[in-house]
Order: structure tokens, then sequence, then C-alpha cells
């Protein structure tokens, strides 16, 4: 047996709770075992120690006033000690960042409408000259591509005149 187990059982077998075939393999350890067999000749020697101390009857008075100290009962407390989880934070951040943005609103609603509208009307705006470049390009193009015809049939290489 070795010497962690024994020291498992080491109190069992003081106490006299294990079975015949347990308190045997204890015995027999022990007998081999000096540095286990003084364990339990210490131990042994707090048993009869403890067991020599007087039992103690507490007073009555000290029973009254152990019997009068009231139950505490658990009061509501709200515990919000999983809003420390890292998995939560990233979802607080953006809770923060909506109720700041919500909070700039609030406070001066005119301004930042103001500042909607103005970025909302650069973006048209923008697009309508892509727009208007755009039409121009496709103008060009068309007025490129009819004086190339022009000057194609008015070059006429072939010397046809039904193309």
């Amino acid at each position: 047996m070795m010497c962690d187990k024994l020291q498992n059982l080491l109190s069992p077998y003081l106490d006299g709770e294990l079975d015949p075939a347990a308190r045997a393999e204890v015995e027999a350890h022990l007998a081999a075992c000096p540095e286990c067999a003084g364990l339990a000749a210490r131990m042994k020697a707090a048993l009869a120690a403890f067991a020599s101390f007087p039992e103690v009857e507490p007073s009555p008075a000290l029973r009254r006033r152990l019997m009068a100290i009231p139950d505490r009962r658990r009061r509501f407390s709200l515990d919000l000690s999983f809003l420390r989880r890292p998995a939560v934070q990233p979802f607080l951040a953006a809770v923060s960042g909506l109720l700041l943005l919500v909070s700039v609103y609030l406070v001066s609603p005119g301004s930042v409408q103001r500042t909607i509208n103005r970025q909302f009307h650069r973006g048209i705006s923008s697009i309508e000259k892509i727009y208007v470049r755009a039409g121009s390009l496709t103008d060009r193009l068309g007025d490129l591509a009819n004086t190339t015809y022009a000057q194609a049939k008015a070059a006429n290489p072939i010397g046809r005149a039904d193309y």
C-alpha cells in the first residue's frame, strides 16, 4: 500500500470504520512504514486529548441570547457581476455608442438634423454631377461616332455608293 492511500484510510481506521480486509492492509503498512506509524501514533494521541476535554453545557442565559438572535433573511440584491464577463463587453460598448448618439441627438436635434440634411444633399449633388458628366460624355461619343461615319462615307475608299 502507498503512503497517500494510507493517509486517506487512517482516520476511518482509528475510528474503527474499516472492514476487516482494509483494516489488515492498513495494519500491515503501519508495521512496515515508520513514518506512517508515527503519524498514526500522533493522531491517536490527538484523539485521546480531544476525548479528555470536558463537555461544556452553555448557560441558560447564553442559550436565551443565542435564541434571540433573529434569522437573517437574504435581502434582494441586484447582482450585476455578469456584466464583467469578456463576452458581454462588446455588446456594452455598442450600447454605449448608441446611447451617446441618441443623447447627442436629444440635446441638439436641430443641428444634427441640419448636418444630416447637408450631407444628404452633398451626396445627391455629387451624384447629379456624375450623371451630367456621363451624359456629356455619351453626347461627345455620339458626336464622335457621327463625325467618324461622315468622314468614312466621304472618303469612300472602295469606290462604291451603296454602302
